[in-house]
Formats: structure tokens, C-alpha cells, sequence
């Protein structure tokens, strides 16, 4: 009887020594996998949720209080600098952004004065009300630059082809209601991203089509974008005018050389993904290799494109289209090419898109201040999935294992020391 208890003894220590060093294996396997998923960029989401907005935007707040000089009296100053820095460049959407950050940068007396000043104003978004107020903060001649600024820009964007004349606001900026106080605020920006385009049409896409295939100087990801931004403005949904705007900002970002080498790359990618040149250029060889009328030829190469296009990549590439327009609705699509230019792959868009999200223009400010480090205010907090639930409950198993073949082996030997104790003696 001693002998068998005595054998079940070592085979019950011998289980639990393989259960407590198998814990201890699999306790920071498990506990680093839920780390990773919880704080890595692959948890970025596709459309960020409250907490993570919420928490991005604190650490926005921390990061303009710290640009600021500790000294108090230097805070003024300095704001009031990098403002009129901002309006010196033209960069509307910095400037904005740099009054919004005013209550962070400015000093507690001041930020006083500045939300009950903004409280007094008329209009229904807080933004605009405290855009207004931070404007009355600085000189006049503040406000007319900003003003200017703004004008500038439109007249630069119908120039370009980045909007049509016809959608430049009509209505007085905050600016104007800063130095005229009778007059209400419209900034007119919504109407001007609605409308804005740098597409071209069908046939200057058959143009730039042949000098392609021809072997000209042509850049194929530019033509590609094009015809995929043309071919979803004639299906006139939801979807088409997202991939539209996206597409613009896209190429315009591409033509002033404002992608980085690795965005550049990903997103060459993912338009090669859904418009392939083992289709496409069959295709656009075939189309263009018979004489016609300048209509019947851009008809043939649109139906090259419809016919070249892969469902699957062109889903994927829309997937990353929905992240740049809604950077560009959140902001302008000035400051969208501002702020991609920062992004390096498809966690560093879904970074931007977040704190687009959680700063609107002030997250262009905060990139003009801190470059590509901006990306780093982003913060997802934790991302609850399911496969992360059923991690955290694996590794709270197995630490209460880990817990018990402990409790187990310590009650186990002293009961055996106070076996020995009465033989000893």
C-alpha cells in the first residue's frame, strides 16, 4: 500500500511539473500575441472607433501643450507665430489647425478669456465658434491674411483643376467675421471637396492610353488611378464619388511627388492588383489598333479598362481609396496630400485617417510641427475582438493553473515534512 502510494505520489509531481513549466511556456506567448494584436498597427481599424478617437485626440491635446514654451508669457508669442508661419505658406488648413490647438498653447488666462469669448459666438459648431474667437485673440492684420489665405487658395485649387469655379464659397470665412462682427461664418469647404476633381475625362484618357502603349513617357499608376476615378464617376452612387475624391487626391499627390518610396510602392501594388497590365495592355493594344473617330476610339479603350478590371484587387484598392477620402472630407484635399505624405504603408493611412478623425484640421498643424512622429499620437487603445477575448481567457486559464499546481506542490510538501518531523525526533 506505501509503495503504491508512494508511486502515485512521484506520477502526480511529475504531471504537475510538466502542467507549471507548460504555464510558464505558454503565459508570455499568450500575453505578448494579446499585446501585439491590442497595440500594433495591425490593429488599426478601418473605421476607429469612440475610444480610440477619444484617446487620440488627448494626446493631441498633450502634444500642442507641449510645443508651447514653459514660460507663460512666451506662449502668446509663439502661437501667434507659428500662425502667421502657416498663413506666410499659404497652408490654411495648418493655420486652422494651430487656432484650434489655442486653449493647449496659450496661457490659463488667456484660455479663459478665449472659451468665454468663444462661448458668445453664433455658430452651431464649436470648432467654428472657437475658430472666431481665437481669430479676435490676434491682430486684424491676422485675420485679413487668413482671409486672403483662403482666397488664395481657391484661386490656386480652380487653377490647378482641383475644384470647379463655380463651388469657390460665396459666403464670408470666420475671418471676415472676425474683423466684421454683423457678418455670419460659411467657410464653403464642404461644397468645395464635394466637387473636387483632377481626372480629366475619357478622352484625354485614350490619349495618355496610346502614348502608353506606344512605349511614351507616360506613368502607368497615374493612368491606371485615372481610369478608375473616370469609370466610378459614371455609376453615380455613394461609393463611386468616395473613390472619386480619393483618386484626385491621389493623383495629385502623385504628380507634386509628395508620395513616400514605400506608399508609392504599396499603392502601385494594390492599382496593378485591380487593373493588371497582362490584361490591360492586350486590351488597349487591341483597342487602339484599328483607325477611328476620336468618339468610337475613347469608347473602345473605356471598354479595355471595364474589361481589364479585377473585382477582387479593385475591392482591396477600395478599401484604401475609403481611408483617403475620408482624410480629405475630414480636412480639405489640400491638407489630405499634406498628411499622406507622411504615410509609409496601410497601418501609417489608417494612423492618419485616426487623427484626422479625432483633430480634423489639427492634425495637419500637428504634422507641419512634428513631421512623420505625428503618426505616433495615434492610439487604437484596446481593440476588444473576439480572437483577443478567447486569448485573455486562455491566459487567465492557464495562469489560475499555473496558480494551483503551485498551491498544490507547496501543500504537498509540507505535508510531507510533517510526515518526517515526528521520525526525525
Amino acid at each position: 500500500m506505501a509503495r503504491r502510494r508512494k508511486s502515485t505520489d512521484i506520477t502526480a509531481g511529475w504531471m504537475q511539473a510538466v502542467v507549471f513549466n507548460a504555464m510558464l511556456i505558454l503565459l508570455p506567448v499568450t500575453g505578448a500575441k494579446v499585446l501585439g494584436a491590442a497595440f500594433s498597427g495591425a490593429a488599426f481599424s478601418d473605421s476607429p472607433g469612440i475610444e480610440a478617437i477619444d484617446q487620440t485626440r488627448k494626446n493631441m491635446d498633450d502634444a500642442f501643450a507641449s510645443f508651447a514654451p514653459r514660460n507663460p508669457g512666451d506662449r502668446y508669442e509663439f502661437w501667434y507665430d507659428v500662425v502667421d508661419r502657416e498663413l506666410s505658406e499659404r497652408d490654411v488648413a495648418a493655420a486652422h489647425g494651430f487656432l484650434l490647438a489655442a486653449p493647449q498653447m496659450l496661457d490659463r488666462q488667456e484660455v479663459k478669456e478665449l472659451m468665454v469669448a468663444a462661448d458668445a459666438e453664433r455658430q452651431a459648431r464649436a470648432d467654428d465658434r472657437l475658430t472666431a474667437a481665437a481669430l479676435r485673440k490676434l491682430p486684424t492684420a491676422i485675420g485679413l491674411k487668413y482671409e486672403e489665405a483662403q482666397v488664395s487658395e481657391q484661386v490656386v485649387n480652380v487653377q490647378a483643376g482641383l475644384v470647379e469655379p463655380d463651388v469657390v464659397a460665396e459666403a464670408p470665412s470666420p475671418a471676415v467675421e472676425a474683423v466684421n462682427p454683423g457678418v455670419e461664418i460659411a467657410t464653403g469647404r464642404a461644397a468645395s471637396d464635394s466637387r473636387f476633381r483632377l481626372l480629366g475625362t475619357f478622352q484625354d484618357l485614350a490619349d495618355n492610353s496610346e502614348r502608353w502603349v506606344r512605349g511614351g513617357r507616360m506613368d502607368s499608376m497615374t493612368l491606371k488611378i485615372t481610369a478608375i476615378g473616370l469609370l466610378e464617376a459614371e455609376t453615380g452612387d455613394g461609393l463611386s464619388d468616395t473613390n472619386i475624391r480619393a483618386a484626385s487626391i491621389l493623383k495629385s499627390a502623385m504628380r507634386a511627388g509628395r508620395l513616400t518610396d514605400d506608399f508609392r510602392d504599396y499603392m502601385t501594388a494594390r492599382v496593378n492588383a485591380a487593373l493588371p497590365d497582362s490584361a490591360l495592355r492586350p486590351a488597349l493594344e487591341t483597342a487602339l489598333s484599328e483607325l477611328a473617330t476620336n468618339e468610337v476610339r475613347t469608347e473602345r479603350v473605356k471598354a479595355a479598362f471595364i474589361e481589364a478590371l479585377d473585382p477582387r484587387g479593385l475591392q482591396r484598392l477600395e478599401g484604401d481609396l475609403e481611408q483617403i477620402d475620408r482624410i480629405g472630407t475630414l480636412t480639405s484635399p489640400g491638407a489630405a496630400v499634406t498628411l499622406i505624405e507622411q504615410v509609409e504603408d496601410s497601418s501609417d493611412l489608417r494612423r492618419v485617417r485616426l487623427i484626422a478623425e479625432a483633430g480634423g484640421d489639427r492634425a495637419v498643424a500637428l504634422v507641419k510641427q512634428s513631421g512623420d512622429a505625428a503618426l505616433r499620437i495615434a492610439d487604437t487603445g484596446v481593440r476588444w475582438t473576439l480572437e483577443m477575448v478567447l486569448q485573455v481567457m486562455g491566459m487567465t486559464a492557464a495562469a489560475l493553473a499555473l496558480i494551483f499546481v503551485t498551491w498544490s506542490t507547496f501543500r504537498r510538501n509540507i505535508r510531507k515534512r510533517k510526515k518526517l518531523e515526528p521520525m526525525g525526533t
